[in-house]
C-alpha cells in the first residue's frame, strides 16, 4: 500500500489524524518506505557519538538514527565529510 502523493502539512497532528492516517502507516511495517527530503537532501545530520565502529547521528528535526557504521560517514570518494 502507498501512502497518497502530494504535498504534506509541515507538522502533522496524528491525533487528529488517529486512527485511520496511523493504521495505514502500520500496514507498511516491515516493507520500504520513503523519506522525507529533509532527511536525504536537507542540512546533513550532527555527529552525536561514537561507539566503537558505529555513531549516532541527530537530524535536525530531532530525530536520531543509531547504529550507523562509522564507514557510512563518509563520501562515495571515500573521504570523510
Amino acid at each position: 500500500m502507498r501512502l497518497k502523493r502530494g504535498r504534506r502539512p509541515k507538522e502533522i497532528n496524528f491525533e487528529a489524524e488517529h486512527p485511520k492516517r496511523v493504521a495505514q502507516l502500520e500496514r507498511l511495517l516491515g516493507n520500504p518506505v520513503p523519506l522525507s527530503f529533509a532527511y536525504t537532501h536537507g542540512e546533513k545530520p550532527v555527529l552525536v557519538s561514537i561507539d566503537g565502529d558505529t555513531a549516532t547521528i541527530r537530524f535536525r528535526n530531532g530525530a536520531e538514527l543509531t547504529k550507523v557504521p562509522l564507514r557510512d560517514l563518509v563520501n562515495d570518494a571515500g573521504y570523510w565529510k
